[in-house]
């Protein structure tokens, strides 16, 4: 359904190009007695990329409607992500490339959200934070807490975490999934 690109909030889907893409970042901008007009950042759903792009606040747009499932993650069959509804059992398969760098953080059991337009499945969406035991972390140097030092360990799912000296192994860390940011230990 074509609306005002005024009417659009940061966050909701549009169909520009005959694509789908999320309303990142949405500014207004005003020149002195000129036309007023937004500067959005835009991130394609299916692609991953990000493009900037002018709206004037009467441009009309197409809304693209999303509905946002939570699922389970189950198991990775080759390409393949396994997941399930928890309310129904119903196990679905989607492509690990709809997850995005995201997915060396993924652990069996881990909720995630899957974004669908017209049943068919777009984008999985990381919990934004998650919790991951060290596997394997080099021995700090001694003296080494007193100053930032970093090192790389590795944690369950065997992507490697760039965390303080004094994290070792057996320790249960928060990361930002988006990034892989170190965020802290948990106790």
């Amino acid at each position: 359904m074509p609306v005002k690109f005024n009417d659009i909030k940061q966050g909701e889907a549009i169909i520009f190009n005959n694509e789908i893409w999320i309303v990142f970042k949405k500014d207004l901008q005003t020149r002195g007695n000129l036309r007023s007009y937004y500067q959005v950042l835009l991130k394609n759903l299916s692609r991953g990329n990000v493009f900037n792009q002018r709206f004037s606040p009467d441009d009309n747009v197409e809304q693209a409607i999303l509905n946002r499932s939570e699922y389970e993650f189950l198991y990775q069959d080759g390409d393949m992500l396994v997941l399930m509804e928890p309310e129904t059992f119903d196990q679905i398969n989607l492509h690990k490339d709809l997850v995005g760098e995201g997915l060396k953080f993924l652990i069996p059991n881990a909720r995630v959200n899957v974004l669908q337009h017209d049943e068919k499945a777009l984008s999985v969406e990381m919990p934004q934070f998650v919790e991951l035991t060290v596997t394997d972390a080099p021995e700090g140097a001694r003296g080494d807490t007193a100053t930032s030092v970093f090192k790389i360990a590795i944690v369950e799912t065997g992507a490697e975490v760039k965390v303080p000296g004094h994290i070792k192994k057996g320790d249960k860390i928060k990361i930002r999934s988006e990034d892989g940011e170190f965020l802290g230990r948990i106790n």
